[in-house]
């Protein structure tokens, strides 16, 4: 089990500089995975795992405001040591991969009756 030493949370002098620093925390989650995998006994195979870290950095991909960023990194930072030093547990680390897999609640009135949630 690693200890990850913390990084002081800093500012980003330029966009180009804010998407270095995401590149590199997507480079060390990635390299992390296998020691995750190990840390929480995930059933998964790598490439799923590997797809969800890829989908998270996905979803803020567009976000353009250097402020935004610099936060986003600094949540980013904390997810990585909190889950490399495994102070997480096994439902904490799972929960993000059932969050798709989640069956869609029904929003029409008819399919909740139906359903006996009306």
């Amino acid at each position: 089990m690693p200890l990850v030493a913390p990084l002081v949370t800093r500012s980003s002098t330029s966009l180009l500089d804010a998407r270095q620093r995401a590149i590199q925390l997507y480079r060390r989650w990635q390299k992390n995975v296998p020691q995750i995998m190990v840390d929480y006994h995930l059933c998964l195979p790598q490439s799923v795992v590997r797809a969800k870290i890829r989908e998270h950095f996905e979803k803020n991909r567009y976000v353009s405001d250097a402020r935004a960023i610099d936060v986003l990194l600094a949540k980013g930072q904390m997810e990585f040591d909190e889950t490399l030093n495994v102070w997480k547990q096994y439902s904490h680390v799972l929960r993000y991969f059932d969050a798709n897999e989640a069956d869609a609640q029904p929003t029409k009135f008819l399919d909740k009756f139906i359903e006996g949630r009306a």
